[in-house]
């Protein structure tokens, strides 16, 4: 009997490693042919076709599905869907809508071999949040983008009720960490290789020249994606840290292994948050790196503490020294306290320009260009004069005037919004000619869908915070602070990280429509 059974938990670990590998060649693969401009699915019936042989798949394992959802989650700048179409489909929407409509089926046939989690007040809000986009829209300069963006809003309420389906307690967390970071590393070496390939001026299909975006729409997005990542990594190195005096020798082994490469992981999403260039992203992984950092020194974890500590010098040397980069970073720091941000710039002669200058169109009159750094060799060769000079930084005033037009409209439309998607016919488009959004979280989803979508929205995210601070805040009233922490201690640890490093970031970008941040909230229900 015992040996059926071992043999039965070697079949299962191994079926584990073969969907590891799975997940890791079919994210490689999706990015590859993102890369070369290749629709997986090019006529309607191509998808059809796919659909319904992933549909089967999904049917005869769900289970196997919604891990190659959260494999994909983070690919957010790839579409399956072919042209005729009309609209955009990424591969954890493709999964994670066939892989609920599978849950559905299963369950009517009563061939659903898990139950399914009880219908908390939680969820009321996610509904709310999802109904005041269409309410919203009724209110809308556009209600047919605002209606479509709707829906949009509606899949990702279904890919958070999806979420909840599956991840029901701190197990079946366990069971889908090797996916996701094993599909983060791969996304993050590719984010590493696009500025490799940019420095050295070959293709690099980066969105912004010298800022790495992998595999999402802007480097913004990718920063909070970072943020997130590593909020979650610092507690996984905490908990196997914690563990390994426990565990047996070749427990231990294992564990050990694992940390080494949660440490690898940590190098290199810093590597890739640095060459972002996103300081709304460096300004959210400042907040969880210090906080994380307290709490370990509170627990006297001074060995836990410089392994990360020596993590981030790494990062920061591997970009300096394998130039992954041309930006000035210290200037770019600098800028965010002072407002103002340092050029290079090239003139016909020797000039005195009385700055900071406010814009670089000012510059004409001293018969002066901005350059980039790359082409001051070049510029040089013919002559001109090479000079630094400060402007006052452009970004400070875009928002400044992005966050005014937002709160203009707000005062307008205070109840009901003004639908999803609107806001970018009052603002305009950026350099690249994609619309602007309200560039803050909370201001989108006012706009998007009203005071409702708001305070549901806001409500969730106090809710999950306050949860996680609730627990230490009681623990440490009862005298239990400093004892080993148990499985809840780090759950509830990851709760106040990983919704700091939603937040801190998002309070400069707009990033409710991020397939992730829909999963995170569906995860951190977990009771027990």
């Amino acid at each position: 009997m015992l040996i059926q059974l071992k043999s039965f938990v070697n079949k299962i670990n191994s079926a584990k490693y073969y969907l590891l590998a799975v997940n890791i060649i079919l994210v490689g693969a999706l990015i590859m042919l993102a890369n070369f401009g290749i629709l997986p699915f090019k006529k309607m019936s191509d998808f059809i076709f796919f659909a319904g042989i992933g549909f089967i798949f999904a049917l005869y394992r769900p289970g196997w599905s919604f891990l190659f959802f959260i494999g994909t989650i983070a690919l957010e700048n790839i579409n399956l869907a072919p042209k005729e179409l009309g609209v955009a489909i990424r591969p954890y929407q493709f999964l994670g809508f066939l892989t609920f409509v599978a849950v559905g089926v299963r369950y009517y046939s009563r061939r659903l071999n898990f139950k399914l989690p009880k219908f908390r007040w939680t969820e009321y809000l996610i509904i709310l949040l999802v109904l005041g986009g269409f309410l919203g829209s009724l209110n809308a300069l556009n209600g047919g983008i605002a209606l479509k963006q709707s829906i949009i809003i509606l899949s990702f309420g279904l890919l958070y009720f999806l979420v909840r389906v599956f991840i029901q307690n701190l197990d079946d967390i366990k069971r889908i960490i090797p996916f996701f970071l094993s599909s983060s590393t791969v996304i993050i070496i590719y984010g590493i290789w696009q500025n490799w390939q940019f420095m050295r001026g070959k293709n690099n299909f980066e969105v912004m020249a010298g800022r790495t975006n992998a595999t999402f729409t802007e480097a913004d997005w990718f920063g909070i994606f970072l943020v997130f990542l590593l909020s979650i990594l610092y507690v996984v190195v905490y908990n196997l840290y914690s563990k390994i005096k426990i565990f047996e020798l070749e427990r231990r082994r294992v564990a050990f292994a694992q940390v080494l490469f949660s440490g690898f992981l940590i190098i290199l999403s810093w590597i890739a948050l640095i060459i972002t260039v996103s300081r709304s992203a460096w300004l959210g992984v400042a907040v969880i790196t210090l906080g994380v950092l307290s709490y370990w020194i509170l627990k006297k974890k001074v060995k836990l503490i410089l392994i990360i500590l020596a993590s981030i010098l790494i990062a920061f040397a591997s970009v300096y020294f394998l130039k992954l980069t041309n930006f000035q970073l210290d200037n770019r720091i600098q800028s965010t306290t002072s407002g103002q941000q340092k050029i290079t710039i090239a003139c016909g002669g020797e000039v005195q320009i009385p700055g900071p200058i406010d814009d670089i169109t000012q510059l004409k009159q001293y018969g002066c260009e901005h350059i980039n750094l790359e082409d001051i060799k070049k510029e040089q060769s013919t002559g001109r004069v090479i000079k630094e000079i400060y402007r006052k930084d452009p970004n400070v005033s875009i928002r400044a005037k992005i966050y005014k037009k937002s709160w203009n409209e707000i005062k307008n439309h205070p109840i009901f919004g003004i639908g999803w998607g609107n806001i970018a016919d009052i603002l305009g488009k950026d350099e690249r000619g994609t619309g602007l959004n309200s560039s803050n979280i909370f201001l989108e989803v006012w706009l998007g869908a009203g005071i409702i979508g708001l305070l549901s929205f806001a409500g969730l995210v106090g809710y999950i915070l306050g949860r996680g601070k609730w627990f230490f805040l009681k623990k440490l009233k009862e005298g239990k602070f400093f004892r080993e922490d148990s499985e809840m201690d780090f759950f509830c640890l990851f709760l106040i990280l990983s919704a700091t490093a939603i937040i801190v970031p998002n309070l400069f970008n707009a990033g409710i429509m991020l397939g992730f941040l829909w999963a995170w909230m569906g995860i951190v229900m977990v009771r027990e």
